[in-house]
C-alpha cells in the first residue's frame, strides 16, 4: 500500500508539473545548473509506467472509444506519414510531447482517476496558476520579448492567458473552502493578468464561456449576476487599478481591433492566412502530411505567400493537416459526444454541491474555443485532461454515504 502511494503521489505531482511545462525535456528549466526539468520527467515517466501496468480493466462506452481511436489514428499516421514527407527536429519533438506526455496521463486519469484524485488535480494545477500569477506580479513571468507581454514559465503570452482562465474557472466551479471575497478578488487578478498578456484568444473564450453560463442559468442568476458587476465596476473604476492595467504586459494589444482609433489588425489578418494555406495544404494532401510538416509544405505550395508560423493556430486545422481527415473527423465526432456527456452529466448530478461536472463542462467548452483561434495540440494538453475526466465512469461527486 505504501509503494501504491508513493508512486501515485509521484505520478500526480510530475504529471501536473509536465501539463504545465509542456515538453518532457526543457532546457530553460535549468537552476543553479541542476534542470529541474530532468528530474520531474524522470519521476513521471517511471510514476506513469507503473500506473499503466496497474490498469486491470478498461471499461468501453462510445465516447471513450471514440477518445482511444483518436489516439490510435494519431499514432498509427505519424511513422506513415513522415516516411513520405520526411521529418524535422519540431515535428519529432510534437509527436514525443504528445506521445509520452498527452497521451498517458489522460489514460491514466479516464482509467485510474476517482473523485477524491480528481479534486487533488486540480487543487495541484490552480495552485500551479497561483504561482504562475505571483511571478507574473514580482516580474519573473515577462519574458524577452520586445513587446513587453507576459510569458509563462515553458510557454508563451497565450499559454498564459489560458492559465488564467483556467484559474478564473475553477476558482468559480471548484467547491473551496474559502470566502467568496478573497475568491473573487483572485478571480479578478488573475483577469487582469491575462488581459496584461495581450492575448485575444483566451479572453474571447472566456467572455464566450461566461455567456453559454449566463444563458444556461440566466433565471437564478441574474439578480447576483447584477450585483457582481457593480461590485466589481466599483473597485475597477474607483480603486483606479484600470489606470495601472496597461502598465503591465501589453493589455492594449487585446482591443486593438476595436479601439476608437483603430488599430493594427496584423494578428487576425494572419490568422486568416493561417487558414487559407491550411485549406490549400488540405486540398492537396487530404490524408495529412504529418507532425511538424504543416509550414514546409505549406510554404513548397505557395512560395509567394510564406507561412510565418509553424502551425495553423487552429487544432481542428492542424490535425487534419498533419494527421489527415480521417483524424480529424475522430476528434469532431469525440468532441460532439463529449460536450453531450458532459451537459447530460452535469444535468443529472446537479443536486450535488460537490459534483464536478459544471467546472468539467465549462472548462472543456473554454479550452475548446481557445483551441480554435490560439490552438495547438501538444497546448490542448489540458483540454484532452478534462476530456478524460469526463470519461471517467464512475461519478465525480462526493456522497453522504
Amino acid at each position: 500500500m505504501l509503494v501504491k502511494d508513493i508512486f501515485s503521489w509521484l505520478f500526480l505531482l510530475s504529471s501536473c508539473a509536465l501539463l504545465a511545462i509542456g515538453r518532457i525535456y526543457d532546457e530553460r528549466l535549468d537552476i543553479f545548473g541542476i534542470n529541474i526539468g530532468v528530474i520531474l520527467s524522470c519521476g513521471y515517466l517511471i510514476s506513469v509506467i507503473y500506473m499503466l501496468s496497474s490498469i486491470k480493466k478498461i471499461t468501453l462506452f462510445k465516447s471513450k472509444f471514440l477518445f482511444y481511436l483518436f489516439y490510435f489514428s494519431a499514432l498509427l499516421m505519424t511513422p506513415f506519414l513522415w516516411l513520405i514527407f520526411d521529418f524535422n527536429d519540431y515535428g519529432i519533438q510534437k509527436a514525443i510531447n504528445f506521445w509520452l506526455i498527452v497521451i498517458p496521463i489522460s489514460v491514466v486519469f479516464a482509467e485510474r482517476y476517482r473523485t477524491k484524485d480528481v479534486f487533488k488535480t486540480f487543487y495541484i494545477l490552480l495552485a500551479v496558476t497561483c504561482l504562475l500569477a505571483l511571478l507574473a506580479t514580482i516580474g519573473l513571468s515577462v519574458g524577452e520579448r520586445s513587446d513587453g507581454r507576459m510569458t509563462v514559465l515553458g510557454g508563451g503570452p497565450i499559454v498564459f492567458a489560458r492559465w488564467m482562465g483556467f484559474g478564473i474557472i475553477t476558482l468559480f466551479f471548484l467547491p473551496l473552502r474559502m470566502k467568496n471575497i478573497y475568491k473573487y478578488l483572485l478571480m479578478l487578478a488573475f483577469f487582469i493578468l491575462a488581459l496584461s498578456s495581450g492575448s485575444r484568444g483566451p479572453i474571447l473564450g472566456l467572455f464566450l464561456t461566461a455567456f453559454v453560463y449566463i444563458f444556461l442559468n440566466f433565471n437564478r442568476l441574474i439578480l447576483r449576476l447584477a450585483l457582481l458587476v457593480f461590485l466589481f465596476g466599483s473597485l475597477f473604476f474607483f480603486s483606479n487599478v484600470h489606470k495601472h492595467i496597461p502598465e503591465l504586459g501589453n493589455s492594449q494589444r487585446v482591443f486593438m481591433n476595436i479601439s476608437k482609433k483603430g488599430g493594427s489588425k496584423q494578428s487576425t489578418s494572419t490568422r486568416a492566412n493561417l487558414a487559407a494555406g491550411s485549406l490549400l495544404l488540405l486540398k492537396n494532401y487530404p490524408l495529412g502530411v504529418g507532425p511538424g510538416n504543416w509550414q514546409i509544405i505549406t510554404n513548397r505550395l505557395s512560395p509567394d505567400h510564406l507561412m510565418p508560423l509553424e502551425y495553423p493556430h487552429n487544432l481542428l486545422l492542424e490535425v487534419a493537416c498533419e494527421y489527415g481527415l480521417q483524424t480529424v473527423l475522430l476528434l469532431l465526432l469525440l468532441l460532439l459526444y463529449v460536450f453531450y456527456l458532459s451537459y447530460k452529466k452535469m444535468i443529472h448530478y446537479k443536486s450535488y454541491g460537490s459534483s464536478l461536472y459544471p467546472l468539467l463542462f465549462y472548462l472543456l467548452l473554454f479550452f475548446f474555443l481557445n483551441s480554435l483561434v490560439s490552438g495547438m495540440l501538444n497546448d490542448s494538453r489540458l483540454l484532452f485532461v478534462i476530456i478524460a475526466f469526463i470519461l471517467i465512469h464512475k461519478p465525480l461527486v462526493i456522497t453522504d454515504e
